[in-house]
């Protein structure tokens, strides 16, 4: 199966093959890049005034030679806490083959299974 890795400032925040990172995102970088993806159907309803405006990861992505000290996402990110903001959290296997690096995606996610 083909794998993709997602990127966030220079770092791994999470690998999955292409089905599993689609299916089940476990990093709110990833869930905020998919959010962003246009669809069809969202498209076509734009003539009629009816369509979704596309989602926005909010803020700016920070300098890259300025990185915070914790995970560099963490003041994009809606479930940051203190501890996203002064640690960077482990890359880690969550599920057999899909790995990531958040303190919650446990938590917000589902469990882990790897």
């Amino acid at each position: 199966a083909q794998r993709v890795i997602v990127m966030y400032a220079g770092k791994k925040v999470e690998e999955a093959t292409v089905d599993a990172l689609f299916a089940q995102p476990l990093h709110p970088y990833t869930h905020g890049l998919l959010a962003s993806i246009p669809r069809l159907d969202i498209m076509a309803g734009r003539n009629s005034g009816s369509a979704d405006r596309l989602k926005e990861i909010p803020g700016m992505v920070p300098a890259l030679n300025d990185l915070p000290a914790g995970c560099a996402f963490a003041p994009r990110c809606a479930f940051a806490d203190d501890r996203c903001r002064t640690q960077y959290p482990p890359y880690e296997q969550l599920r057999p083959g899909h790995w990531t690096a958040c303190w919650h995606s446990e938590s917000l996610y589902g469990g882990r299974d790897a």
